[in-house]
């Protein structure tokens, strides 16, 4: 049987999306490819049922396709539903589902402040996920608290099993061990690094980074992507080129380095907090992959949520006290009320000429509502205008 009369289909690991452009997504790789109508068109037809040449893809079209591994062939019919709903606009890309409050840490500079026994329902969690992957939704991220600490963890991971979205876990790593590792349906664990030895133990506790790095080399082992994650504090300023060389060993994808936020614990820890220039020097280490912030004219938070363990719907998870509403009232409802923040409104960063790469940065941690984050600022090395009083 030649190529053109077997049928064609689209991998059980790439989906298809009508964001603001359409585009097809493959969640192992975290790849979005945009697609012209026509080339989207295409493949809506590629379900399974149809041959090759039935199908009639552009042969370079259909060449790429099938080198990305985005098509395969069989010689009989095997078909496969394809979810084609329109998204939002802004498109709702990754959501982060906090599942839990609950912390086995007290770490210095959690901007949750201290762990409590809250837990999104498993129903509840059922029914995000469900509307989020019907809304064109990519990247789910799975946060706490430790999420490893809800109490039907195992329920909600068997909720994943067949989800058709780029699942990631993020925490600390410390129950992370034999079977809660192995059975884990998720093609992405992110842990927090935050420092070598001394300086990661300071911000999380004695005996917290061997237990961290163990489980970093686990999930490298077991063949998930790893990506590190790391908050600059006073505590490891000095140790990022020894981090760096770690964090490159393990094998990790992407390493995301930020600098925190006066809220939570670290007010209760000032001690911690770093200069804009000292957080701009450790993030320039910082490389890889996932992006959740700014584009298209418009600040950061564009296509990113957050669901708190209490219910609370917000554009991440440092504006709860501000929320869109409540995951009962529906995501799709709660995102409408999404009023994203263009470039153009930001003083004095829209004349910035760094303002498209830097994007306005973090808004929660600006000077001002509507002014300078001074430590992506500092980072693109340009002299901020401050307006108004800082955050005390």
């Amino acid at each position: 049987m030649g190529q053109s009369e077997q049928y064609v289909r689209l991998v059980d690991h790439v989906s298809l999306r009508q964001l603001e452009q359409p585009c097809v997504y493959d969640r192992r790789r975290d790849e979005l490819y945009e697609l012209n109508q026509e080339g989207f068109a295409a493949l809506t037809r590629c379900r399974g049922h149809l041959t090759l040449a039935e199908v009639g893809l552009e042969p370079e079209f259909q060449r790429v396709c099938l080198e990305e591994g985005l098509l395969a062939l069989s010689e009989r019919p095997w078909p496969r539903p394809l979810s084609l709903g329109p998204a939002p606009t802004p498109s709702l890309r990754y959501l982060e589902l906090q599942v839990t409050w609950r912390c086995n840490l007290a770490c210095g500079h959690c901007y949750l402040g201290p762990a409590q026994a809250v837990d999104l329902p498993l129903e509840q969690i059922a029914a995000l996920v469900r509307e989020f992957e019907a809304m064109g939704g990519l990247r789910l991220m799975l946060s706490g608290g430790e999420p490893l600490l809800h109490p039907r963890w195992s329920e909600i991971n068997a909720i994943l099993a067949a989800l058709p979205l780029r699942r990631v876990l993020l925490t600390n790593g410390l129950l992370l061990r034999g079977s809660v590792l192995a059975e884990l349906h998720c093609e992405e664990v992110q842990i927090s690094l935050d420092g070598a030895q001394a300086g990661h133990d300071r911000l999380r506790g004695p005996g917290s980074f061997a237990g961290a790095l163990a489980a970093a080399q686990a999930v490298r082992d077991s063949g998930r992507d790893l990506s590190i994650a790391t908050m600059v504090h006073a505590g490891n300023l000095d140790q990022f080129e020894e981090l760096e060389e770690l964090v490159r060993g393990l094998g990790a994808i992407e390493w995301g380095i930020d600098a925190p936020s006066l809220s939570g614990r670290l007010a209760d820890h000032p001690g911690l907090a770093v200069s804009p220039a000292q957080a701009a020097q450790a993030m320039a280490h910082a490389f890889g992959g996932a992006f959740h912030g700014h584009g298209g004219g418009m600040a950061c938070g564009l296509h990113l949520a957050t669901v708190a363990a209490n219910g609370l719907v917000a554009q991440c998870g440092f504006y709860l006290d501000q929320p869109l509403g409540r995951a009962g009232e529906g995501l799709w409802t709660c995102w409408e009320r999404r009023r994203p923040l263009a470039l153009a409104q930001l003083t004095p960063c829209a004349q910035c000429a760094a303002v498209e790469d830097c994007g306005g940065g973090c808004r929660f941690r600006a000077s001002d509502p509507l002014g300078p984050d001074l430590v992506m600022c500092a980072l693109h090395g340009v002299e901020p205008v401050r307006i108004g009083k800082e955050k005390p």
